[in-house]
């Protein structure tokens, strides 16, 4: 197995956090197997007559604020993994980088076994945390080995800022291979967000930005929009060697100022589109998130340098003032693939319930 890098897409570039955002979103990888697209695609030829019906398209996200956990769970959260990770969680010196190192892969690994008989496929057998194993993309973005993927069809991605990690798993109706990518981000005060605006930003984000009044409401579009596109560029699986400003949201029409209230379970726009469960809180006071916060679809993306042939569809909310996730999820058209309806359902629950649960 590959080693992990400490660096999340992007937000490096704003405040060297590879060191306070962990995540296994940047990967080193070794390439000397054939990539995931080219077996996956030889997967998708040989089963396409074979692809079992399901009635829609489902994803699970996790919200997990991690906190320190038990000697006792420490040491079955080490056992669950590899030799390469637990190498990898050695080589951390400051003690908090070292526990959310450990905190992320062992999450990961419990929430793939937890949701697999929810939303893998129906025939995959029982994985346990020690039984994943995950291969990487060319830019490192990482997945299941294309024989788990095989066997569950599931993909996933997550993010970690601040005290939250989040976790998303799908398992997309009859569209094989998916492109997903999670985002999660807290608001900084101190960031000078306009020098970055010209660097990383489209003309039309920055222009709708600059717009608005307050900088209070410019730096919270500007985390906005750099969580939609982390996202998209996790999606992708290009990352950084994709420029930021080859495509751009579009959140003009997107009335985010319902957030301040976190009344509402789903923007109507999603009616009829996104099965949207109520969301379940385990773990705690701590978590400090209400149970109803709006979530908005249907934002436009715009391809601002060459065209991709994808069928996107994109989702952000807020899960208070201070942090808001994306999601992006495509098929590519040339399929003649369909995401059609999602059900989409969320957890947030501690660190400590989600081992222990397993």
């Amino acid at each position: 197995m590959s080693e992990l890098s400490c660096e999340d897409c992007g937000f490096a570039l704003l405040r060297g956090k590879m060191f306070i955002k962990f995540s296994l979103n940047q990967w080193n990888y070794d390439n000397s197997n054939p990539s995931r697209e080219h077996q996956m695609s030889r997967l998708i030829a040989e089963q396409s007559d074979v692809l079992p019906v399901e009635p829609m398209s489902k994803i699970a996200l996790f919200f997990i604020p991690l906190e320190g956990i038990s000697a006792e769970l420490q040491t079955q959260a080490m056992a669950w993994l590899s030799e390469d990770e637990r190498a990898k969680v050695a080589r951390y010196r400051d003690p908090k980088a070292q526990m959310n190192a450990l905190l992320v892969r062992a999450a990961l690994r419990v929430v793939l076994s937890t949701v697999l008989p929810h939303i893998g496929s129906a025939s995959a057998q029982p994985f346990h945390p020690q039984d994943w194993c995950f291969e990487y993309g060319p830019k490192g973005k990482p997945s299941l080995t294309v024989s788990q993927w095989q066997q569950t069809g599931l993909d996933f991605n997550l993010s970690h800022s601040g005290d939250w990690l989040l976790i998303g798993v799908v398992k997309a109706q009859n569209a094989r291979p998916v492109l997903f990518g999670v985002d999660i981000e807290r608001s900084r005060p101190k960031t000078d967000i306009y020098p970055i605006l010209n660097h990383y930003f489209s003309p039309q984000e920055t222009s709708s930005l600059l717009a608005l009044k307050g900088e209070a409401s410019q730096r919270q579009r500007f985390f906005d929009l750099w969580a939609l596109k982390e996202s998209y560029i996790k999606a992708t699986g290009l990352g950084l060697a994709q420029s930021l400003k080859s495509f751009a949201f579009d959140l003009a029409a997107v009335d985010l100022a319902q957030n301040s209230h976190f009344n509402l379970s789903v923007s109507p726009d999603l009616l009829g589109q996104v099965e949207f469960k109520p969301i379940e809180i385990q773990g705690g006071s701590a978590l400090n998130v209400s149970p109803h916060f709006p979530l908005f679809g249907n934002i436009p993306v715009l391809q601002l340098g060459s065209p991709n042939a994808h069928q996107w569809q994109v989702y952000f909310g807020r899960l208070n003032e201070e942090y808001r996730f994306a999601l992006s999820l495509a098929v590519n058209d040339s399929t003649h693939l369909t995401l059609n309806k999602l059900a989409l359902s969320m957890q947030m629950l501690s660190i400590d319930t989600l081992l222990s649960g397993i």
